[in-house]
């Protein structure tokens, strides 16, 4: 995650998301990266200063250990969980899990678990190279969340200030889209991420 289409990428989108936060919100940061680490427990956006200070301080280093950040996360989410509000976990990486448990059904498992709770999470994807989206939208899914990419300034300031309301919670579920090419305009497509929704036609017409 050490380079500025990574981490500085992330620091500069979860600043302007702490930016358009309520006072009444809060905020906790985990890491796990070289190690698993509680950087902010939660804290009231009253102390905005402190979490942007914070923010600022986050480095990179070492292996991913997603799955232990992951239920640290999570932990920090459930002390601070307000019944009525929007608790959410937002995950920020390049998909790459490589310490304890790495395989997806192992994290998809302990997600599902905490949804149950009343905890949903987004997912944004950062970096080239050895992004996994496959992972980081299976993630969203799971968790009753929604998946994101950025990997420029306005990306972050669409997702993050434009669209925050719709960031933070799911507007709607299970919606079925399609969509007709005027063949005399696109000669081919290509699907790029949520392959995994794609379905034959005769089943999109099955609400089933």
């Amino acid at each position: 995650m050490n380079s500025d289409d990574k981490l500085g990428l992330v620091k500069k989108s979860l600043k302007m998301l702490v930016k358009n936060l309520e006072p009444q919100d809060t905020v906790a940061i985990t890491t796990y990266a070289g190690g698993v680490s509680l950087v902010l427990p939660p804290t009231s956006l009253v102390d905005k200063e402190i979490i942007l200070n914070a923010i600022d301080n986050l480095v990179s280093g070492g292996g991913t250990a997603m799955e232990a950040g992951i239920d640290l996360a999570y932990k920090q989410a459930h002390a601070s969980f307000q019944v009525g509000s929007i608790n959410r976990i937002i995950i920020c990486s390049d998909g790459d899990a490589n310490i304890g448990k790495t395989e997806p059904t192992e994290i998809l498992k302990q997600i599902k678990s905490y949804v149950d709770q009343g905890i949903t999470v987004s997912t944004i994807g950062f970096g080239m190279g050895n992004y996994k989206d496959a992972m980081m939208e299976q993630f969203a899914n799971k968790g009753n969340g929604n998946y994101y990419y950025i990997d420029n300034i306005s990306q972050a300031k669409r997702i993050f200030v434009e669209q925050l309301n719709g960031t933070l919670q799911v507007i709607a579920k299970d919606v079925k889209v399609q969509v007709e090419f005027n063949p005399s305009t696109v000669s081919e497509y290509r699907l790029v991420g949520y392959e995994n929704r794609d379905i034959a036609d005769e089943d999109f017409r099955n609400d089933k």
